[in-house]
């Protein structure tokens, strides 16, 4: 059975190659990019009409070097992305960030931004399922410990360059406090947090992974947080957790701070503390409350 055909249209066209409709037009009257025209005069493209046009005027399809446009690929990318084909992007970022290709792998992710996606659900529809998979493929020791490692760490580089084009409003609506429990080495998932709360405006106190509890009140009263937002995903000492988040639990609750917690630590350990006001499931969640 012969593969379908796939057309597109001239929005379509115009989107993929990063200018506007009127711009498509003229080229295509101008003879320097080809077309199907339709009995209605409707203009139709192939993909080999975008990639040719492409190959001979890179200059003119730059999008400010945010989603480099350079051959056949890139434009498959740009149309799964508009598509909103998460399923092939999964798949797709997963190799790209095993195989540490920074550069691909951060063209999924500004292309998703600039397509206006919610950052969100960027990070729970793309982010968190390659993370996943990285993470399961290690378990069952399809990976090793360094693949695991150099994936991890391809997707976290690539997030935080993504930060680095988001704009960000000025004025500041509170400040959040970002911890990890002891002995957690991963973090990946609070620093998805802090990148929300920042476009929420919340100025935005992250501590990084294996952050001891140590004089954490010095922070409340150096910092004076609204909100505090504690993950945890490894169960190492119940006991010495459970007794981490009682004390986080009173702090709060003396100085009057909102709680969110999140990470299946939380499946293990109690929580029901008046301070707590929501477990967080996805980041959607974190945008929302």
């Amino acid at each position: 059975m012969e593969a379908e055909i796939q057309y597109f249209n001239s929005e379509e066209a115009a989107k993929m190659l990063g200018v506007n409709v009127s711009t498509i037009k003229r080229w295509t009257d101008e003879g320097k990019l080809e077309c199907i025209r339709t009995q209605g005069g409707h203009r139709k493209f192939l993909m080999e009409h975008l990639a040719a046009f492409l190959e001979k005027n890179k200059k003119k399809t730059e999008r400010v070097n945010l989603f480099p446009l350079e051959n056949k690929t890139d434009l498959q990318i740009s149309n799964r992305i508009l598509k909103g084909d998460f399923a092939y992007l999964i798949g797709y970022s997963y190799d790209q960030a095993l195989a540490c290709n920074r550069d691909k792998l951060q063209q999924v992710l500004n292309g998703l931004y600039l397509a206006q996606y919610p950052l969100h659900q960027i990070y729970d529809r793309l982010i968190t399922p390659v993370l996943y998979r990285v993470g399961d493929l290690w378990e069952q020791e399809k990976l090793s410990i360094v693949e695991e490692h150099i994936a991890s760490q391809t997707i976290r580089d690539c997030v935080i360059r993504l930060q680095g084009i988001i704009r960000l409003p000025r004025r500041k609506s509170g400040k959040a406090l970002c911890l990890n429990f002891s002995h957690e080495m991963h973090s990946m998932a609070l620093k998805l947090v802090e990148h929300i709360l920042e476009l929420r405006g919340y100025k935005v106190f992250y501590s990084g992974q294996n952050t001891p509890f140590l004089q954490i009140e010095r922070v409340f009263e150096n910092y004076h947080p609204d909100r505090v937002y504690v993950s945890g995903t490894i169960l190492a000492n119940t006991a010495e957790l459970q007794s981490e988040f009682d004390k986080m639990c009173e702090l709060c609750s003396n100085y009057g701070t909102k709680l969110y917690v999140g990470g299946r630590v939380f499946d293990t350990i109690k929580f029901s503390h008046s301070s707590v006001v929501r477990r967080l499931f996805t980041f959607e969640d974190v945008h929302n409350f």
